[in-house]
């Protein structure tokens, strides 16, 4: 109908008129697009706040799930049942031995090189310490400790107490009785037929109980193994070094 319309009219007008119209007509669809575009940037506006608010939500939750970790909480603590526990028993005798703390204790995953023994300046054993594979472990052996004997006291030790405390091992034993003149030679001679390192040999003066009594001469002697030193204590203990009668002790 509308191509009728310009098919009516002569010449240039209908070349004029007919411009005039697609001018009209693009000027209608520019005006709808504009119109389109600023009906959609609130939406895409919302659709990006949405997006930032989900983001956000997300994180927010994402931090309340995941509790921070307070530092001013003791790590031991919070693992009780791992790392290494030291505990010192007290109430043992001279004649103590390591696998006898054992098995007072029960503790069938500790080995001889888990106790030590504390002795006094004397050399009298006053403790012996424990090293604990676990905090599981100390509680189970000292309920052991209270159940079986009121004789023994347990109480916790820490690593450094351990570290610094000297570690004989049942190699090493204590001659007690040596002469004032007696000379390195003369514990050598005692000493005849046993394996042990010469350059071991400590000789020295402890002050006995009682002050009316003289400085006690010992000795200290190392050996390569705890069976070499089981042999001389057994083989050397009651002999004599220039008439004097030696007691041998063995140092867990």
């Amino acid at each position: 109908m509308k191509r009728a319309k310009f098919d009516s009219i002569p010449g240039k007008q209908q070349k004029k008129e007919k411009k005039s119209y697609l001018e009209l007509q693009n000027s209608k669809m520019m005006g709808l697009l504009r119109a389109v575009t600023k009906s959609n940037r609130p939406i895409q506006m919302g659709l990006q706040n949405q997006g930032l608010t989900l983001s956000l939500s997300r994180q927010l939750s994402t931090q309340m799930e995941t509790p921070q970790q307070d530092n001013s909480v003791d790590t031991f603590l919070q693992n009780p049942s791992t790392g290494l526990v030291y505990g010192r028993i007290y109430g043992i005798g001279r004649h103590t031995r390591k696998s006898d703390i054992i098995s007072m204790l029960g503790a069938s995953n500790l080995s001889l090189d888990d106790v030590r023994f504390e002795y006094n300046p004397n050399y009298a054993p006053v403790a012996a310490m424990i090293q604990f594979p676990t905090r599981n472990a100390y509680d189970a052996s000292l309920r052991a400790v209270v159940r079986t004997s009121r004789m023994f006291r347990m109480e916790r030790a820490d690593r450094q107490q351990w570290d610094t405390l000297p570690h004989y091992d049942g190699k090493t034993i204590l001659l007690q009785g040596i002469p004032r003149n007696a000379l390195a030679d003369d514990v050598e001679h005692f000493l005849s037929g046993c394996q042990y390192d010469g350059s071991s040999i400590q000789i020295f003066a402890r002050q006995q109980r009682g002050f009316d009594r003289p400085p006690a001469r010992v000795a200290l002697v190392q050996f390569p193994s705890q069976a070499l030193a089981a042999h001389a204590f057994i083989t050397k203990n009651r002999g004599f070094v220039l008439n004097n009668q030696i007691a041998v002790r063995l140092l867990q």
